[in-house]
């Protein structure tokens, strides 16, 4: 259960692990537990599609802010290496901003270095 600032609390419907697949009718999703910006925060891969959704952890040519509350800098640098070891050439649909490939990460991102 988390706090909010209001004084309310969340609980999760479903506690998420890595490796886990969310299955949407035809279309499945590997989670990959990237923490950093956040304690929970994830990405999900669709390996047919060869698209990864990677919310607030990797933006193209950049990364998202890891000082709110659960945000961890070397959380987030473990994560990035994380995803910088994958092989294929994911699509990368970011939470904000342009999307982007993960080879072209690779090359660019300074995170992925």
């Amino acid at each position: 259960m988390t706090s909010l600032e209001n004084g309310g609390t969340v609980s999760a419907d479903i506690k998420l692990k890595e490796n886990d697949i969310l299955t949407f009718g035809a279309i499945s999703l590997k989670v990959i537990h990237t923490p950093g910006h956040t304690k929970g925060s994830c990405c999900f891969i669709c390996e047919n599609e060869k698209v990864m959704f990677s919310g607030d952890t990797l933006f193209t040519g950049g990364i998202d802010r890891y000082d709110f509350y659960g945000g961890n800098y070397n959380a987030l640098m473990e994560s990035l290496q994380k995803l910088k070891s994958l092989n294929e050439n994911y699509t990368i649909y970011p939470g904000h901003g342009d999307n982007t490939t993960l080879n072209d990460e690779k090359m660019r991102n300074p995170y992925l270095k």
